[in-house]
């Protein structure tokens, strides 16, 4: 009967023993998990700034008339986006999305290189006229970022970052 005990405590010992070895390993394991939370959480920030940065160096482009509307809507579009994927229903910087709408078939890159001159030409021509349509609608929105600075993710996008 004595035997029975000790073999008995014994078990209990190695079974509390393992469940304490167990408990250690869930700990360091939560312990990693939230490291690499903070991590990430600080890479994105990170990458928000960064992209903030670019936003306001292009709008600075825009207003400074360094880069053509058409560009700087379609690479600020881009990045707000990138920020805050609800930022194309914001009234105050809808107007960065039109534009890219309104140009977005308009061939880049080895695409234009291949259009011959007429085709070019037309679509140049119906570039400005976009350009020249929304002007002062994006150029306001320019001098807003400048003012106040690229607006924060709102809503379910504050923990969402998109990567390319």
């Amino acid at each position: 009967m004595v035997f029975l005990i000790l073999m008995a405590v014994v078990i209990v010992v190695a079974l509390a023993g393992y469940a304490l070895h167990l408990h250690k390993k869930l700990r360091r394991v939560d312990a990693e998990r939230e490291e690499a939370r903070l991590v990430f959480e600080q890479q994105l920030k990170d990458k928000a700034t960064q992209t903030s940065k670019s936003i306001i160096i292009l709008a600075k482009g825009l207003v400074a008339d360094e880069l053509s509307i058409t560009e700087g809507c379609l690479r600020i579009s881009w990045l707000l986006t990138q920020i805050d994927p609800q930022a194309r229903e914001s009234e105050a910087y809808s107007v960065f999305y039109q534009v890219a709408e309104a140009t977005s078939h308009i061939p880049i890159l080895e695409a234009w290189k291949a259009l011959s001159r007429e085709q070019r030409k037309a679509f140049d021509l119906e570039r400005l006229k976009t350009e020249k349509a929304f002007a002062d609608f994006v150029l306001d929105a320019a001098k807003k970022l400048l003012d106040e600075g690229v607006p924060e993710p709102t809503g379910a996008a504050v923990n969402l970052f998109y990567s390319a």
